[in-house]
């Protein structure tokens, strides 16, 4: 410590500097200053780098009082063996061992490197700060793809503040990135620095404001978490429902028949089957669009079948609505019989709209109901209705709240 406190002084005599203008070039004290050339205590690692720069001298030269490593000893010289010429190696150099030195150069040049890696600290900030420009790459990597590929293909945000918010996660990942790691933060702390990250955020919020497409758009996580039911209405009243792609992002599935007036109700009926009822200014009825993304085969997608062949039997509510019972397909006639404490309903299986292959809405116009084939249906291969064990929910059309009731064979 003395050799170096005594070295830190010269150098800054040298430079005609007084302690206290080199403790305020380093943002320390002077008592520091004094402390370090006295040889009372050491800098901080993280002074050490600006001292040097400051005093003009490396880190080692500081580390070391000055002093620099030992000059390797000047090469003896030697002939070579075959031509007799000196040569400065300190021994003679032998052609089969040339060869073997040109054979460890890959080695040498891991070493080379390896020593340098060691030289890098590896803290938690820094771990932190890659994982946020990661972040970020990850965020512009998703934007290109969308932009050059995802388009062409038809593809859409399921929201449009959704591309914003990749925007926002890439311009956080940019700047926390480098407020994590120590190299960087004081570059990232600068005034330019920091007004140019303010207005990349507040540009990318106020695209997101003007170019907000209005209307209306909802989306909905399914109760299993499987699928999101996504539907946008523009200002229009034009309904269009998106079927999801990946995880961002839909494609255009549907259009509603009727256009939607005010709010859609939306409700789950099962895990994978979401029932949408709206009103419409153009017939002043209430209409019902379902949604649906399973299949209820037992091998999946392995044939197209019909709910209203699936169904086909008679059907008893549970407990809770001993007065439901239910009949496809039975009567004298066919059809779909529905007996509840209000009364009877008969339904052609003509007026049956089928959704999918999980879910039946009847009649076509004006809808009533809506009967779906719950997840513990199976329809065997070969088969055209459901297995013993199966259970279906019916459920009454109304943009109010309605209980479904839960039906068993």
């Amino acid at each position: 410590m003395n050799e170096t406190g005594q070295f830190i002084s010269k150098k800054r005599k040298e430079k005609g500097m007084t302690q206290k203008e080199l403790a305020e070039q380093l943002g320390v004290t002077n008592k520091a200053v004094s402390k370090w050339e006295t040889g009372q205590g050491l800098p901080d690692v993280g002074v050490l780098p600006k001292l040097g720069e400051t005093l003009g001298v490396s880190v080692d030269e500081i580390l070391q009082g000055g002093e620099k490593p030992a000059e390797e000893e000047p090469a003896e010289t030697g002939k070579t063996a075959e031509t007799g010429e000196m040569a400065e190696t300190g021994k003679t150099v032998e052609p089969w061992k040339q060869a073997e030195d040109d054979v460890n150069m890959p080695r040498f040049i891991f070493d080379y490197y390896r020593r340098k890696l060691r030289k890098i600290r590896i803290c938690p900030g820094m771990i932190a700060g890659i994982l946020f420009f990661f972040l970020s790459a990850a965020c512009a990597a998703l934007q290109i793809w969308y932009v050059l590929r995802g388009r062409n293909r038809g593809w859409e945000y399921l929201a449009s503040w959704m591309p914003f918010a990749v925007n926002g996660l890439f311009i956080f990942g940019i700047w926390t990135g480098g407020m994590c790691i120590a190299g960087l933060r004081k570059w990232w702390l600068k005034a330019g620095s920091v007004a140019a990250a303010a207005v990349l955020f507040l540009t990318n919020i106020g695209a997101g404001i003007a170019f907000y497409p209005g209307g209306k758009e909802m989306l909905s996580l399914s109760p299993d978490f499987s699928s999101v039911m996504c539907l946008k209405v523009d200002e229009n009243g034009r309904a269009v429902f998106y079927r999801q792609r990946g995880i961002l992002f839909g494609t255009e599935a549907d259009v509603f028949p009727f256009t939607v007036e005010a709010d859609v109700k939306v409700q789950w009926l099962t895990g994978d089957v979401c029932a949408l009822t709206y009103e419409s200014p153009d017939d002043g009825g209430v209409h019902q669009y379902v949604a649906t993304y399973g299949d209820r085969n037992e091998y999946p997608a392995s044939s197209y079948y019909y709910v209203y062949n699936a169904v086909y039997g008679n059907w008893q509510g549970d407990s809770s609505h001993g007065g439901y019972r239910l009949s496809a397909g039975t009567e004298p006639y066919g059809g779909i019989l529905i007996e509840t404490p209000e009364g009877s309903e008969y339904y052609r299986e003509q007026d049956c709209l089928q959704y999918g292959t999980l879910a039946l809405v009847f009649p076509k116009e004006n809808p009533k109901w809506t009967l779906v084939l719950n997840e513990d249906c199976v329809i065997q291969r070969g088969e055209s209705s459901v297995s013993e064990g199966g259970t279906l929910t019916l459920c009454r059309v109304g943009m109010d709240k309605t209980a479904p009731v839960i039906l068993s064979r």
